[in-house]
């Protein structure tokens, strides 16, 4: 069963409209729509969130967030040569820092701009970072 299968199926069992989670997330209620259907990816904390207010187990549904994240990056992945060595070192730096993982799935809902945007913030950090090492 598909994320917005879980999130409509919890919410139905409650008798909810979707305006009312709306209210409750402080969201719209076509992004409840959207995220119903399948045709938006909601950010990671929005998941828990939908855990929290529908009461539901946070790996029901952060499972599935998973999964279509990866079907997602699949098409990505599948372009790198299989020994690609950068591919691997984000690999593991995601692995070793649960924190990136999670800020990366939150970018993954975001569009192309705000991520470019985003990244150029985080270039900016790593430099300064990287000229205060220098110094010290």
């Amino acid at each position: 069963m598909s994320l917005g299968d879980k999130l409509k199926e919890l919410r139905d069992a409650r008798n909810w409209k979707q305006e009312y989670v709306a209210d409750l997330m402080k969201i719209d209620r076509s992004t409840i729509s959207r995220y119903e259907t399948g045709k938006s990816i909601p950010p990671y904390q929005t998941v828990l969130q939908f855990a929290e207010i529908f009461g539901a187990e946070k790996e029901y549904l952060v499972g599935e967030l998973d999964e279509m994240l990866k079907d997602a990056a699949a098409s990505y992945v599948l372009k790198e040569s299989p020994d690609d060595l950068d591919m691997e070192m984000i690999r593991k730096l995601l692995l070793q820092t649960p924190s990136l993982k999670e800020a990366m799935l939150e970018l993954a809902s975001l569009d192309s701009r705000t991520n470019e945007y985003i990244a150029g913030i985080l270039k900016a950090i790593i430099k300064e970072h990287k000229k205060f090492r220098r110094m010290t």
